[in-house]
């Protein structure tokens, strides 16, 4: 009879660490990336700047990285020599 009970708490015990939030936390945290193609292509078929963070669940900071223009580069020029 003491056995029963030992198994039953056991049982009880591990099903609700496999059930724990911790478990879940996890899954949720885990993130497929978008890449800047899929932002790009979105905001192409009309979609706000907002409408496309809230659907591929993005930041803003991530797309305004994709949809900034690239900087200018801003290397110096040799002169030309004039012999």
């Amino acid at each position: 009879m003491k056995r029963i009970g030992v198994m039953v708490v056991a049982a009880a015990a591990t099903a609700v660490l496999v059930g724990s939030p911790a478990s879940a936390a996890h899954k949720r945290m885990a993130r497929t990336t978008v890449s800047c193609k899929q932002i790009k292509d979105a905001i192409a078929a009309g979609k706000s700047e907002e409408d496309v963070q809230k659907d591929l669940n993005v930041t803003a900071t991530r797309v305004k990285s994709c949809t900034a223009p690239a900087p200018a580069h801003r290397g110096k020029r040799r002169a030309a020599k004039k012999t």
